[in-house]
């Protein structure tokens, strides 16, 4: 009687074994390497994290993070450190100057990579064209609208109000590789627009939250500088967009107001217009193609693109204010981002 008692007991435990091995969950290891500590990089990784956890669920998914505080010398130096340690299965980049460094290293050439919130793939050099692959095994998409799109919005809304003179609007910006990159495609599309005098106003780019200080004060002297010559200004993207109340301190400094912003929180402060890829968008888009990569498909088969879901934001005070009359598609395309 014992021994069928051992035997019953025997076979029951090699039976829950094998049910336990088989609901066990495959371990996966990420990197995710930021370029700075600004909302736009923090809040893409903490959606693309949820978004992953929830649609691979049959997946323990271990994340290590790591930031580079705006340097991409010390996204370089993580990276070297990080080539002494196993392999991972996917590295995740965040912005321009940690995908820069990571799209460029030679210690993860195999290893299968995706960026996020990079403006100009192309102008980095990770694809030749936007729908291209690349040949560093590296994928992602970039987050913003084409330049063109977003003139053309402007220039309907300067249109509806019949204007007897060019608006001469300033391109804020740092020398941040995407903040330049932005303002350049901007440029060169400046004589297309009969409405429109596009001009350059650049600060250097200098790294850490003291430096986005520095920059803030050196893009409000720069304007008052040039604000009778004015009549409003464009907040590219990328480390200077995210200073908290930029907008806010250039109007008390000056009087201007942004016309366009690619912030939605720059079109709370009193931007005219924006439009943008919000994080919540930016990290669900990457997790579904690192679904993708974690599932086996290469990095180097998956097209590098852009994001096709962008949030319109108008600010009608502004509009008010300067008398431009906000079309009625754009306040539909706006939904619940309308503001005053």
């Amino acid at each position: 009687m014992t021994k069928v008692w051992f035997s019953l007991l025997l076979a029951l435990s090699s039976l829950m074994w094998g049910a336990s091995a088989a609901f066990a969950k495959e371990t996966l290891d990420l990197i995710v390497l930021e370029t700075l500590p600004v909302p736009i990089v923090a809040d893409s990784r903490t959606e693309f994290e949820k978004e992953l956890a929830r649609i691979m669920p049959d997946h323990e998914i271990n994340v290590t993070s790591y930031n580079a505080e705006g340097s991409e010398v010390r996204a370089k130096e993580i990276l070297t450190e990080l080539a002494q340690n196993p392999a991972p299965d996917l590295i995740v980049s965040v912005a321009t100057l940690a995908t820069r460094a990571l799209n460029a290293s030679e210690e993860f050439v195999d290893v299968p990579k995706l960026f996020m919130a990079v403006s100009a793939p192309v102008e980095e050099g990770i694809v030749s064209a936007i729908g291209a692959v690349s040949e560093r095994n590296m994928t992602g998409e970039s987050h913003v609208l084409d330049a063109k799109v977003k003139l053309d919005m402007l220039e309907g809304v300067l249109r509806a109000s019949k204007p007897s003179s060019l608006f001469t609007i300033g391109l804020v910006h740092s020398t941040y590789p995407s903040s330049s990159n932005l303002v350049n495609q901007l440029l060169a599309l400046n004589d297309d627009y009969e409405n429109i005098n596009l001009v350059a106003v650049s600060t250097p780019y200098i790294e850490g939250d003291d430096g986005l200080v520095e920059m803030t004060d050196s893009i409000i002297n720069s304007l008052q500088q040039k604000t009778n010559e004015l009549d409003g200004y464009w907040l590219s993207s990328g480390p200077l967009a995210e200073s908290n109340g930029l907008v806010t301190k250039v109007k008390e400094a000056t009087g201007l107001l942004p016309l366009f912003a690619e912030s939605i929180s720059s079109v709370k402060e009193g931007a005219l217009l924006g439009v943008v890829s919000e994080p919540a968008s930016i990290g669900k888009s990457a997790a579904r193609k690192a679904k993708l990569i974690l599932e086996k498909k290469s990095a180097r088969d998956i097209p590098v693109d852009k994001m096709d879901t962008y949030t319109v934001a108008v600010n009608v005070s502004t509009a008010i204010k300067l008398q431009l009359p906000i079309p009625s598609n754009y306040l539909k395309l706006s939904k619940k981002h309308v503001y005053q």
